[in-house]
């Protein structure tokens, strides 16, 4: 009985009165060990108990500081988010100016140092939103808070040309995905120094295209060369596979569209983790069973996903990669081709989560994923050394940059608060491009005759 009371008394939050100096101790120290504790595994596979342990207190004790699990990651996610709100406040003016550059470049770097502080809060957002948790609201209301404060100092700036409102949103989610590409090693040897310093001259030259060279020379950074890879040849069409339904009836086919179609709703609605097959069928409109006639298992549903998605995000990159070829400042050519990325986005939403965060570690839909790695680096090669540019830009750190926009702007914009019309998306990513990426002159352009020739 006197346990139970423990568990039903109202938790000391972390303004509460009566915690005291050893409670506030006690208290930092069960959200510094969630910390930890989420990182090492994730917020789903920490039970109550060994967070407890960890913080050498009892469970009854835990729950004498917080409710639940749910309300220790939620405190965390709202420090983390408190932090970036007085970032924010604390940048100074922006502009086309070596004051404006600097203080954008300081705003990425504080930025990243939040980010490596709450790294296992961050890399879990999207796991958290789509969960059945109460977290969405949460997340939700801070990129909103977040993407308006940025609005705001674009509108004192000066901005103009593009949405402001659709630009901060983006500017977010860009920072936001390189910034878990940098936490999760996928950058391929580039130093943290030389990511920041490459991603501030892409953001400055989206929101000030008429940066001067001298002023994007100002933090140091410095041109580098392409990486060796990128002399590999631009991607190729998919070459014709085998179609594992091809033995079955047109009505069987016909099944067996429905059933994918409404596996990669419920996976991009869910995630992969919080999905299960039941939801499947019945958004198919067919029976569990009649769904295990043509599947084996979950997984083998998501690896049938995942190569329709190998496909169409290859042929996607080979086409991006031609526009490259062709006329990097075709700006209708690039809208047509980003209408077509936004709608594979929204389709494979799931199964583009499962290839950035590589859970579930299956080899056959991991090695899905690897093969449009290629292709999308191949193509992204193609697009950044189609143009010659007079200011110095890192073209790996602005490879990573455009990487992080082609995977998260076309549906994470689409997820705010606010309704956003796909025109509206693909005109920001379109701007993002042409600004802050190829902001320069065709290469082609710039040779010599006989080279050109040649």
């Amino acid at each position: 009985m006197a346990h139970e009371e423990i568990l039903r008394r109202p938790s000391y939050g972390p303004h509460s009165r009566v915690v005291g100096e050893r409670g506030a101790r006690t208290r930092g120290n069960i959200l510094d060990v969630a910390l930890r504790q989420f990182c090492e595994r994730s917020f789903f596979d920490v039970p109550v108990d060994d967070l407890a342990k960890a913080a050498g207190v009892s469970r009854a004790t835990l729950y004498q500081y917080f409710e639940s699990k749910d309300e220790i990651f939620a405190e965390l996610l709202s420090e983390c988010g408190a932090m970036l709100l007085r970032l924010i406040s604390r940048l100074g003016p922006l502009g086309p100016t070596v004051r404006g550059f600097d203080n954008l470049h300081w705003w990425l770097g504080e930025w990243a140092w939040v980010y490596d502080r709450y790294a296992s809060v961050f890399a879990q957002w999207d796991h958290i939103e789509t969960s059945d948790t109460s977290f969405r609201p949460l997340v939700t209301g801070f990129v909103d808070a977040y993407a308006g404060r940025i609005s705001e100092r674009l509108t004192a700036a000066g901005f103009a040309g593009i949405d402001r409102a659709d630009t901060a949103a983006a500017l977010l989610l860009v920072v936001h995905r390189v910034n878990y590409l940098r936490h999760t090693g996928r950058t391929s040897g580039l130093s943290n120094e030389e990511l920041l310093a490459g991603l501030a001259v892409v953001l400055q030259l989206v929101l000030f295209p008429d940066t001067p060279p001298e002023v994007l020379a100002s933090q140091g950074a410095r041109p580098a060369p392409a990486p060796a890879s990128w002399s590999d040849p631009p991607p190729h069409p998919p070459p014709a596979r085998p179609d594992r339904f091809a033995g079955l009836g047109e009505r069987a086919r016909r099944t067996v569209r429905l059933l994918l179609d409404a596996a990669a709703r419920t996976f991009g609605a869910r995630g992969f983790a919080g999905s299960n097959l039941d939801t499947v069928a019945s958004d198919a409109g067919v029976a569990r069973a009649t769904l295990y006639r043509y599947f084996d298992d979950k997984i083998d549903v998501l690896t049938a996903l995942a190569e329709q998605a190998r496909d169409e995000v290859v042929a996607t990159a080979v086409e991006f990669a031609s526009i490259a070829r062709g006329d990097p400042h075709d700006g209708a050519r690039l809208r047509r081709w980003l209408h077509h990325l936004v709608a594979i986005s929204r389709r494979h939403a799931g199964v583009l989560r499962v290839w950035v965060e590589r859970q579930p570690d299956d080899p056959r839909v991991q090695a899905l994923g690897e093969e449009v790695t290629r292709s999308v680096r191949a193509a992204v090669a193609a697009a950044l050394t189609s143009v010659q540019r007079e200011y110095p830009l890192n073209l790996h750190a602005a490879a990573l940059v455009l990487i992080a926009l082609l995977e998260r702007v076309p549906v994470g914009i689409a997820q705010q608060s606010r309704d956003v019309h796909e025109a509206e998306i693909v005109e920001t990513m379109a701007a993002f491009i042409e600004r802050g990426l190829l902001n320069g002159e065709p290469a082609a352009r710039l040779q010599p005759p006989a080279a050109a020739a040649s």
